[in-house]
């Protein structure tokens, strides 16, 4: 079990000693007042979330509210069905006091109260529908770039909301990934639901063949040497209309690594600064 779904658990099980009623929405909310207002941070890898509909989601807390009840360790209306004591270890002293804080502070909301106080706390977290109109009117047109490496999905694509990104261009050359949120097909969906159009771009890549033996520095340097005296120029079309796409938009161009100098988007962001006097910036 992971450390976020002990976590989950205990705030349920402490939920359920209060005699609280509890909802999906609530639980989401309440975990996100953890993730913002202590420092849970520092001792979980917690939840993430980002603006949808209505107010801050976190896919993986509904993939974990999923796994917890099919091995039995919920019943209906999220009575915990794990012995006191056992719940009661979950978690470290620490752990335990901000978990506490946070109950004794919403623990008695109704879900419409907790909403409420998110909505108006965290008016970047607010309906879709608002940030969307804000993006309108206040984003500039721009060039971005993003890497996937560390991020879960709900980091990913908060990061992208946040920043008015309009256009997810991705310049992986296969589209595929072992972390599956980010396999075409599955990111193409989550794109779509917070109003994110996806491109791809594959002729913008490296192909596997290159990629082996990535061992040094060294060998980035001799790979990026090669994508851009070689693959770059055969490309300069498809560089062009990233360029044309980012003065209409804004876009971010989308790599694996989480360190652009270790990916070949930041090769591509110094050509685009060069051919096309643009700045990059590199969420």
């Amino acid at each position: 079990m992971f450390r976020r779904q002990k976590v989950l658990l205990y705030l349920m099980f402490a939920l359920n000693r209060r005699g609280k009623k509890i909802t999906k929405t609530y639980l989401d909310k309440l975990l996100f007042v953890l993730r913002k207002e202590t420092n849970i941070g520092d001792f979980v890898k917690f939840y993430n979330f980002f603006p949808y509909n209505y107010g801050p989601f976190s896919n993986q807390f509904y993939f974990d509210l999923a796994d917890l009840y099919s091995h039995a360790y919920l019943a209906d209306e999220f009575e915990v069905k794990l012995p006191a004591k056992e719940v009661e270890d979950f978690l470290n002293a620490e752990e335990k006091q901000l978990a506490n804080k946070i109950i004794e502070k919403y623990g008695d909301y109704s879900t419409d109260q907790i909403k409420d106080y998110v909505y108006s706390t965290y008016p970047e977290y607010a309906q879709k529908s608002l940030l969307k109109a804000q993006k309108e009117q206040e984003g500039k047109p721009g060039i971005f770039s993003i890497g996937y490496e560390k991020k879960d999905i709900d980091l990913f694509l908060d990061l992208l909301v946040q920043n008015g990104i309009d256009t997810l261009v991705d310049v992986r050359a296969n589209a595929f990934s072992m972390n599956f949120s980010f396999t075409k097909s599955k990111l193409v969906n989550y794109l779509e639901k917070v109003g994110i159009e996806y491109l791809h771009v594959p002729e913008l890549g490296i192909s596997g063949e290159f990629r082996k033996g990535l061992d040094s520095d060294a060998d980035y340097v001799k790979l990026f040497e090669f994508y851009q005296s070689s693959i770059l120029p055969k490309q300069a079309k498809k560089v062009e209309e990233v360029y044309e796409l980012g003065r209409k938009k804004r876009i971010a161009l989308l790599c694996f690594e989480q360190d652009k100098g270790h990916c070949h988007r930041g090769v591509l962001s110094k050509e685009l600064e060069r051919c096309y006097g643009v700045q990059v910036t590199h969420l």
